[in-house]
């Protein structure tokens, strides 16, 4: 088993309620079956969009799928799979329900690495932004921030540099 296998069994998807009304058992399915075609055209098109949140509202399953999202990003995804699973992240770190946005900002704390990782890659500067502007909503991350931002500015869009 990988690691993002742990991570989808360790949810009960079955008790939490999609955003399209049914349970959250299809959304990890719907997720590991998007990374093996080309991103969706809208961030979380047909797993997380209208599923682990609607607009801005996070609904049950907003929690495990950030932690999904997560590793999946520590296993690698396809490259242009990133850019999406930011997105995805950065609407469920800032989404309007405060203490589920708050779990999952410190589920996304818990792999700062990864972001830094994002940012100093140079892959794709969209991806990069997201990441950053993640790291921006952690607490204790601005000095290390700063230092990257000073090394990596390059890889960032020109209002990040």
């Amino acid at each position: 088993m990988n690691i993002l296998s742990i991570e989808i069994a360790r949810h009960d998807w079955g008790l939490m309620t999609c955003g399209c009304r049914r349970t959250g058992e299809h959304i990890p399915v719907d997720f590991l079956r998007s990374l093996e075609g080309p991103p969706p055209d809208r961030a979380g098109e047909g797993w997380a969009d209208n599923h682990a949140f609607v607009q801005s509202n996070l609904m049950q399953p907003a929690i495990a799928t950030a932690s999904i999202v997560m590793a999946a990003l520590t296993r690698g995804v396809p490259a242009e799979h990133r850019r999406q699973l930011m997105l995805v992240l950065h609407a469920l770190a800032n989404g309007e329900q405060d203490d589920i946005a708050e779990e999952c900002q410190e589920i996304i704390r818990s792999g700062a690495w990864l972001l830094y990782e994002e940012i100093s890659s140079g892959r794709n500067i969209d991806a990069a932004s997201y990441a950053y502007e993640l790291l921006e909503l952690i607490e204790g991350e601005s000095s290390r921030l700063e230092d990257f931002h000073a090394a990596v500015r390059e890889n960032l869009p020109s209002d990040l540099q």
